[in-house]
This record gives C-alpha cells, sequence and structure tokens, in this order.
C-alpha cells in the first residue's frame, strides 16, 4: 500500500508571490527509515528552488505532511491548510509551485487531485509544476498527459498495495504471524529463517531484521487454564460473556497490560481458532482506506500451528451458541420475524423475547425505530389497542377543565379514581403533568378543593352506605359472623385478646372488630363473652405458653389470611359477572370491585 504525504513552500518575490508544493512518497512495505525520510523530504523542498525558473520567487511559507496517505484528505493538515489559505481572503502568495502531478494525492479518483489544483487556479492562482513538462497552458496535450499522471499516481498506490497483500498472505500460508498484538493466552516468538526461536516478543516490541519472522505459540500455562474456563462456563454451563467477565474480575484476573478481561476480549477468545491451534489470516480486507469487508470463509488462509488447547468439539459448540447471538442486519431481522408471524399469527413484544431465532424487542427497535415500524415492514397490522391513559387522544387544557366541571356535577366530588374512569377525561397523571397539579386544576376550573381527610371521610361515608364495611379481604363479615367467631375463640382459648385474634387465622383482624363495634371490649360485650381483666388473660397466656399450644407471630409477608383465599373458581366467576355487567375488564373495576367488597 503506498503511503504519500506533502510538503509545500510559499515563496513571494520582487515581482509576484509563490507557494511551493511537494511531498514525501514511502512504501508501505519495509519502507524507508527515519534518516532516508528526512533526507528525501528535504530534497523535494529544495527540488523547486533548483528548479530552472524564469521569475525569481521568495519563500513564504511552507506546509508539510510527511508520511501521511495520499489516499484521501484524512490526516494531511498541511494540504487542508494550503486549500484554506490559498481559497482566504488574506492570502499571501499569487502562485504554487509543485514538485509533480502525484503531489497532490495518489487518490484512485483521479478527479480529486484536478479538483483541488482547478480550485487554487479558480481562485486566481497559478499553479507550476517543477519536475513536470507542462506548464500554464491548457492544450489538449497537457492535458491529457496530466490526466494520465494522475491516474497513474493512484494506479501506484494500488499496485503497491495487492503486492503488500499477496506477500502478506503468502507469509501466513507459511505459518507466519501477520500483525502485532495477539490474543490472550498466547505468545509471540521471534524466529530466523529456519524457524529457529530467537526471543519471545513482548506487547510493543517488533522486528528488527526483515528475514527474521514470527509465529505464534501458546503462551503460560495459567493462561490456557483461563480460557478452558471460559469455553466450560460459555458452553456446558450457559453463563454469558458479561457474567464470565464480572467473574473473572471479582477473582483479579488479568489480560496484557494488566487490563481486566473485558466482555470483547472474552468473544475474541471464544471465536478465536487459536484456541484448536489454528492460525488464521484474511478474514476481513481494508484495503486502500475503503470500509472493512469480510471475506468469505472459502477465502482465509489457515494453518495448523500447535496443538489444540480445547477440545474442537467444545469449539464448534460455543461457534454454534455465538450464531445464536450474532449481529443482525435488517433483512435478518424481518426474515426472523416473517418466521415468527407465520409460525405463531401474530407479533408482539412478549412474543419476540420468548422466540430464540429472534433478536431480543430492543434490537428490532433499534434497527427500525419502533416495533410498530417493525411490523409494518413485515406486513403485520397489530390489533387496535385499547386506549389509556390520556384515552388515546391529545387533551387541549379547555377540554380538561371542561371535563372537571361535568364530572362535579354528576358527582359532586372529584376524586383520581373517579377521573380515571371517566371516559371524557384523561388520567390524573396527565392532568397534573400538563397543568402542574389536580388541585390547581380544579381552582382554574372553578371547582372547590376538599382536604384529603375529607375525601376519605366521605369515602368511608359511601362505603358504609353501600355495607362495603362487611366485607373483609373479599368476604362479607356480618355482624352476627363476627360475634360468632369470638364466641368460638374464648371456647377453644379460654379468653380473647388481640394478639389471639390477629393470629389464630380464622378471623379479621382485631382492627376490623374495633371499626365495626368500637372496641374489643364493646364486641365482647356483644357476645355475652366474661369480662377478663388484662392480669387474667396474661395468666391464661402464660398457661398456654407452658402446654405448648401458644400461637406464634406469623410472618408479616403473608398479608392475606389463608382461610380468606379466593379460590380459581370464585375468581372466573366474579371476572365474568363484571364483563357482563361493564362490557369490558380493566384494573380500574377490578379494584372498585375489591372496594365495594363484592367478590371479583
Amino acid at each position: 500500500m503506498g503511503l504519500v504525504g506533502g510538503v509545500a513552500g510559499v515563496f513571494s518575490g520582487a515581482r509576484q508571490n509563490a507557494s511551493l508544493e511537494a511531498s514525501e512518497a514511502a512504501s508501505g512495505g519495509g519502507g524507508r527509515d527515519h534518516n532516508q525520510k528526512e533526507a528525501w523530504v528535504a530534497l523535494m523542498i529544495e527540488a523547486p528552488v533548483r528548479a530552472p525558473i524564469d521569475v525569481r520567487y521568495q519563500v513564504v511559507a511552507s506546509y508539510i505532511d510527511a508520511g501521511k496517505s495520499g489516499l484521501s484528505l484524512k490526516g494531511r493538515d498541511a494540504l487542508r491548510q494550503l486549500l484554506s489559505d490559498a481559497l482566504g481572503a488574506k492570502r499571501l502568495f499569487d502562485a504554487i509551485l509543485v514538485l509533480d502531478v502525484s503531489r497532490w494525492g495518489r487518490f484512485q479518483n483521479p478527479d480529486q487531485a484536478a479538483h483541488y489544483e482547478f480550485l487554487c487556479r479558480q481562485a486566481g492562482i497559478s499553479v507550476g509544476y517543477c519536475a513536470e513538462p507542462f506548464g500554464e497552458d491548457v492544450a489538449p496535450v497537457t492535458t491529457i498527459v496530466k490526466h494520465l499522471k494522475r491516474v497513474m499516481a493512484g494506479e501506484y498506490s494500488r499496485e503497491l498495495s495487492g503486492k503488500l497483500a499477496r506477500a502478506k498472505r503468502q507469509q501466513a500460508e507459511l505459518g507466519f504471524r501477520q500483525g502485532s498484538r495477539v490474543l490472550y493466552g498466547f505468545r509471540r516468538v521471534l524466529v530466523d529463517a529456519a524457524r529457529n526461536p530467537k526471543q519471545v516478543l513482548q506487547q510493543g516490541e517488533r522486528k528488527a531484521l526483515s528475514n527474521d519472522k514470527v509465529v505464534v505459540v501458546p503462551g503460560p500455562a495459567e493462561e490456557l487454564e483461563v480460557i478452558r474456563r471460559i469455553f466450560e462456563m460459555y458452553v456446558r454451563d450457559e453463563v454469558s460473556i458479561k457474567k464470565i467477565a464480572r467473574c473473572f474480575a471479582d477473582e483479579s484476573i488479568r489480560g496484557q497490560a494488566g487490563h481486566l478481561l473485558s466482555p470483547a476480549i472474552i468473544r475474541r477468545i471464544l471465536s478465536s481458532e487459536l484456541c484448536i491451534g489454528r492460525m488464521t489470516y484474511n478474514r476481513t480486507i481494508h484495503r486502500l482506506q475503503k470500509p472493512v469487508m469480510k471475506n468469505p470463509e472459502s477465502a482465509w488462509t489457515r494453518f495448523s500451528a500447535f496443538e489444540p488447547v480445547v477440545p474442537v468439539a467444545l469449539f464448534e459448540d460455543a461457534q454454534k451458541r455465538l450464531a445464536r447471538h450474532r449481529l443482525w442486519d435488517e433483512e435478518a431481522i424481518k426474515a426472523a420475524l416473517k418466521r415468527l408471524l407465520a409460525r405463531e399469527g401474530y407479533l408482539k413484544q412478549k412474543l419476540i423475547e420468548q422466540a430464540k431465532d429472534v433478536p431480543s424487542a430492543e434490537t428490532v427497535a433499534s434497527h427500525f425505530g419502533s416495533l410498530h415500524a417493525a411490523y409494518e415492514a413485515v406486513g403485520y397490522r397489530p390489533p387496535p389497542v385499547s386506549p389509556f391513559g390520556n384515552n388515546g387522544r391529545h387533551w387541549s387544557k379547555k377540554e380538561i377543565l371542561a371535563g372537571l366541571r361535568k364530572l362535579h356535577g354528576a358527582r359532586g366530588y372529584i376524586t383520581n379514581r373517579l377521573i380515571n374512569k371517566c371516559s371524557f377525561l384523561p388520567s390524573d397523571n396527565y392532568i397534573r403533568r400538563h397543568l402542574g397539579s389536580l388541585a390547581g386544576a380544579l381552582k382554574e376550573a372553578g371547582l372547590p378543593v376538599i382536604p384529603h381527610s375529607e375525601v376519605q371521610k366521605r369515602s368511608w361515608e359511601r362505603r358504609k352506605t353501600n355495607g362495603c364495611d362487611e366485607y373483609y379481604h373479599g368476604i362479607r363479615w356480618t355482624d352476627a359472623r363476627l360475634l360468632r367467631a369470638l364466641r368460638e375463640l374464648e371456647q377453644q382459648f379460654g379468653y380473647i385478646s388481640a394478639n389471639l385474634i390477629n393470629q389464630n387465622g380464622t378471623t379479621p383482624k382485631s382492627g376490623y372488630y374495633v371499626k365495626r363495634f368500637g372496641s374489643l371490649t364493646k364486641a365482647r360485650r356483644r357476645a355475652k363473652l366474661p369480662n377478663l381483666s388484662h392480669s387474667d388473660i396474661t395468666l391464661a397466656a402464660c398457661k398456654r405458653r407452658k402446654a405448648g399450644t401458644l400461637i406464634r407471630r406469623k410472618s408479616q409477608e403473608s398479608k392475606v389470611v389463608p382461610v380468606l383465599r379466593y379460590r380459581s373458581e370464585d375468581i372466573l366467576r366474579g371476572l365474568r359477572a363484571l364483563a357482563r355487567r361493564e362490557g369490558k375488564i380493566t384494573i380500574g373495576l377490578i379494584d372498585d370491585e375489591l372496594v365495594c367488597g363484592r367478590r371479583v
């Protein structure tokens, strides 16, 4: 691959100002050493000065891109600056002197170099070449020769790139390492022409002699054992790559330069054929500054260098699992979604997450923008979703305030639950988000703001009027049933206490008795139970403790009394009744059923 840099000098003289442009050329194979490069740059700087030119020039400035590739403007800061100064309003020169045509660059599109020269000429700057036979004229012959030289400049880099690529591939076929860094668990060894080892190359070290070669060998035993653990954890234990990296980080296992084994390094280990003793080359191609492209497996170069570190079967199983987590493109995602649609008949997020042959919903959304866009790409139209939250529409402030007045006129009060059930209002969260607060919205609507304590008081009054106080965990407890339960407890244990009521598991809690009867004493009196003193209750409890019949305090996690749990048939029966009555089923309706005490 040809590497071309640029050097430019700017001259000024009594008659006119001029800019000098030259560049350094270095081949991409062995290349020139530092002293050769410096001498080459100096030679090109002096060349225009020594050239027979009719006009006397004086150097104003120089632009140097030493050792930079001429395939593009990437890294050529001096050429960029030259063009900027040439096109600027306050330039210091009127002419540019160039060593030869290739100094503009070895672009694969010859029109690019012609474009830069044209920009300078259009700005009123003359461009002259010191090592070329043509000057300022634009005769057809001059134009043709100049264009051919631009083509030859780009062809030089292309041919050099091809030669270098063929040479590296030939060396890889012989088993010699091409490149610098090597995978964790392996080492680079410097060998002579007869493959006799000379030394182990550390990170950052390179060979000094062109006749020497580099081969790859297995590294220390402890690193090879880590590689085997990685394959065992990934294939047999089915541990994710991130968890493997986290596990090794906890064990302070480090790789090259003391860095922790990152998920990217572990993925490289799992996919590298070095783990089965095989060197691979030419898996990707990156020439002439074009994007990196993957080569088909038939174009790879393989060389069996040493015995496998892990069993071949284990390595193949790892490749199969890695293939399931490959990078997806849009075409592959659409094909997977179409297969899932043909198999299931519909698409939704949960179904996509559960399918093993389809990427995650997050991956699908990142490629198409949203799941709905992906559905449209495969020709699937999901069924309409019932509106929720803001009732599937945009609400203006005027509509919200009018809806609040309408709701207050119909019910006489406003609560969050009423707003969420109302079909002509958005959700309470929507109102808070757009109007600041529910109280502020009520004030703007000209409605009274009721304190929270008053709202709770009215709610309890409505519950009591509707008979909801007779329900506990959805089961109806009349006064007679509550008193009968107290008598049964007193008959079984000989006394009644708040702890006994709370822990027996067959009755509502003591607080429910207090709410219904005012106090436990009044409940005992209504049940016609003996009025025992506190000391009598304590003595009775001590006797039961000694007898081993004391009820232990249950875990606070058990918030529902076991005997009061709903049965499946009761739940289904309640849902059917709710659907028949309301025409639909929502969480809000179910909560209302529970609040009112109906069994759902």
